[in-house]
């Protein structure tokens, strides 16, 4: 039976435009009470406060309204593409918009607050922003996070399934002392889109707070580039994957662990809540897309995954590998 893909409502369609929408509004009320009180701004102004809410770093003029907008448009840019990605197939779709709506409503707030508080000093070094500033950005991003979890609409119905599982992938015939290895690469496109784009806010952050404090950007955007990729061999030794450049980090499930695979197509955030390395009840695995992928049933009853072209004749391959295994070790 051919099953077709439910239609997405009108407000799943939407959600990239609306996941844009709270970035495009704080960014045109940070522009016109900046452009609105430019005159009154110092040069350079205060854009990094200590604990007690003085200022203790400082950012020129010229620069400030361009960094600031960087870390408006950035993020959004980021939200819609996942909104995009994720296509409403998924509950987690309305938490997405709501997290969008959050930041845009604490980060906006934030940017706008801090010109009105150089506006209002006599010099940059009398500026302040206390803790009651940071508990009213905290305050606006939960009311606009409520908003955004009302805008999102409903999830799309999740697709039914077919009544037969998925079968067993055929087992290649391997000849005796024959050796056979399988490997391809796969890349994330969610994970190369977010390591330059928190490279490009680490930037934007170190030019309006200091270096100090895009380090918690930059550090996860450099690692998020390097491993956005991985190199996945079926051999002897089992299902590996590796970075397609280092030898480390390095994921192996040995022949022994395995009992049989199968090759399915995966949803990376319905099925396993997200890209990278997962770990949920009886499932873990590397996850860089969706689609097509190698389900390995271990020994232990779990599932091992990673999402790959080609995965039917990876697995074929695993399990005429672990059959032989078997027979030279009397399993």
């Amino acid at each position: 039976m051919t099953l077709n893909a439910p239609v997405r409502p009108a407000a799943i369609r939407r959600r990239p435009f609306v996941v844009a929408s709270p970035y495009l509004l704080g960014a045109a009320a940070f522009l016109t009470v900046f452009l609105g009180r430019r005159d009154r701004l110092p040069d350079p102004m205060a854009t990094h406060f200590a604990g007690a809410g003085r200022a203790d770093g400082f950012t020129a003029l010229g620069v400030f309204p361009y960094a600031a907008l960087g870390l408006l448009l950035v993020p959004a840019a980021l939200f819609v593409w996942f909104a995009r990605a994720e296509g409403g197939r998924h509950a987690s779709g309305r938490a997405l918009v709501a997290v969008a709506y959050g930041v845009a409503g604490f980060v906006g707030f934030l940017l706008t607050d801090l010109v009105v508080a150089n506006a209002r000093a006599a010099s940059a070094e009398q500026a302040r922003l206390g803790v009651w500033q940071l508990g009213a950005a905290l305050a606006v991003a939960a009311v606009t996070a409520a908003l955004g979890l009302l805008l999102a609409g409903r999830s799309a119905p999740a697709a039914p399934e077919a009544a037969d599982g998925p079968g067993a992938a055929p087992r290649l015939a391997l000849r005796e002392g024959e050796s056979v290895t399988w490997t391809r690469t796969v890349g994330s496109r969610a994970l190369f889109a977010c390591g330059p784009a928190l490279l490009a806010l680490g930037v934007l952050v170190a030019l309006v707070a200091g270096w100090g404090s895009a380090l918690t950007l930059l550090v996860p955007g450099a690692l998020l580039s390097v491993m956005a990729g991985a190199r996945v061999t079926v051999d002897r030794h089992g299902l590996t994957a590796t970075t397609p450049w280092l030898p480390w980090p390095r994921l192996r499930v040995p022949l022994a662990r395995i009992e049989e695979a199968t090759a399915r197509d995966i949803n990376a955030l319905k099925d396993m809540g997200g890209w990278g390395y997962r770990v949920h009840p009886g499932r873990s695995g590397l996850v860089l897309r969706s689609g097509d992928a190698i389900v390995a049933r271990l020994t232990t009853g779990s599932e091992f995954v990673i999402t790959v072209d080609d995965a039917a004749t990876a697995a074929a391959l695993l399990n005429a590998l672990v059959a032989r295994d078997r027979a030279h070790h009397g399993g």
